[in-house]
């Protein structure tokens, strides 16, 4: 392995040169369109081209971990084995357009049916170059080596399909409308607590995401902490903030796989781009369990959640969290959550009891900021399926 260290790094201005003019002869053969996005994007690949050469040249000399975070092997996995998952998905859409009559399906092809198959696999080219990278900074970043042939074995398509989704909501255009039905009243709770001074007052948001809460928090002048404990948001997050260039940098098709629900067949082929916005850099992401992470009492001025606190296993356990992290008098929390209990959940409380939670465990609730806020959640556009939130936003300080 020493060796072979060595060797890579005398050798890699060397392979560099070879090795990038012998993939762009190879993409030849691809499509004009798909030639047009690597030249637009030449940067971006040679950088991919560094990462996928000398993995472990690229990280600091610190030796590859053994034991990596619970989800993380996954994760990378997933994003890497993305256009194998997707593939499948569109393999099973495929056995069974196949199993139709041959009438059925000539009808079927005056429908233009059978061109869906192709064009969902190049919209499955366009989101594997953006989950390749995803996976090649994690691996860099976090010290895993190379890829080996078990990691085949771990992988699962739901965890980048969720991360399209949470990006097209946080940083497109796209997930805009969706983000000012529930950002404002948590970003006014904010100022109206603090008097609008933000500086000097810190604030956490524990499952923060793909971030952009956390981001926009920090734009008005707060010290935020972000905590996620889902590897599939923090390695998006990773790449936007970390390795992205320019705003509308990279080019997804979240949709190309889902063909339901559809008026219109373009919408499936919808593409995107992020980030629509600069994530701020001043942002701590603190990356694990929000219940182990965090040692010191009374540590924030304000703890912010959204969508956060029906994911626990025991709501008097985050909640107590909360409260033991904020300072005397700090805002206990501007909370805006549709209470979607899972069923691991050893609780599953409606929003009185919740409200009730919060006082008996030393929480001063506005009950005048309560409101009821419907919000959507990554909408594929033009779709005949509307997913609504009644989400229940309310503040409250520490007594």
């Amino acid at each position: 392995m020493m060796h072979t260290s060595i060797y890579l790094s005398h050798s890699l201005a060397l392979l560099v040169c070879i090795v990038f003019p012998l993939y762009l002869a190879i993409r030849g053969s691809a499509s004009l369109s798909d030639i047009a996005l690597v030249l637009s994007s030449l940067s971006e690949r040679a950088e991919a081209l560094h990462f996928k050469l000398t993995p472990s040249l690229a990280a600091s000399p610190a030796p590859i971990s053994k034991s990596l975070p619970d989800g993380l092997a996954h994760c990378i996995n997933s994003f890497e084995q993305y256009p194998v998952l997707a593939e499948q998905v569109l393999q099973r859409k495929h056995v069974r357009y196949s199993k139709q009559t041959p009438a059925q399906k000539a009808i079927s092809s005056q429908l233009g049916y059978p061109a869906h198959f192709e064009k969902a696999r190049k919209g499955i080219e366009v989101n594997a170059r953006f989950s390749e990278k995803i996976a090649q900074i994690a691996r860099r970043d976090y010290h895993t080596g190379p890829r080996t042939p078990e990691d085949k074995e771990v992988a699962d398509f739901g965890v980048v399909d969720l991360a399209f989704a949470h990006l097209s909501r946080d940083w497109s255009t796209q997930g805009a409308k969706e983000r000012q039905a529930v950002f404002p009243p948590v970003l006014s709770g904010l100022e109206q607590h603090f008097g609008g001074s933000a500086r000097g007052n810190k604030v956490l948001v524990p499952g923060s995401g793909m971030g952009r809460l956390a981001s926009d928090i920090a734009d008005l002048g707060y010290e935020v902490t972000a905590n996620e404990l889902d590897y599939g948001s923090i390695l998006a997050y990773h790449l936007l903030t970390n390795h992205t260039s320019s705003l509308h940098q990279h080019t997804l098709q979240p949709f190309v796989t889902k063909w339901t629900h559809q008026a219109n067949p373009s919408s499936r082929y919808s593409a995107l781009t992020v980030p629509d916005h600069w994530p701020n850099k001043a942002v701590k992401l603190v990356e694990g369990d929000f219940l182990e992470m965090f040692s010191r009492d009374g540590e924030f001025d304000a703890v912010v959640t959204l969508f956060f606190i029906d994911m626990s296993t025991n709501v008097i356990d985050f909640l107590s969290n909360i409260h033991r992290l904020l300072k005397p008098g700090g805002c206990g929390s501007t909370l805006g959550v549709p209470l979607k209990w899972s069923t691991n959940s050893a609780l599953q409380l409606s929003a009185e009891e919740v409200l009730q939670l919060a006082d008996l465990l030393g929480f001063d609730v506005d009950h005048t900021s309560r409101k009821n806020i419907d919000s959507l959640y990554a909408e594929q556009p033009e779709t005949l399926l509307k997913f609504t939130y009644v989400t229940q936003f309310w503040s409250a300080t520490k007594r």
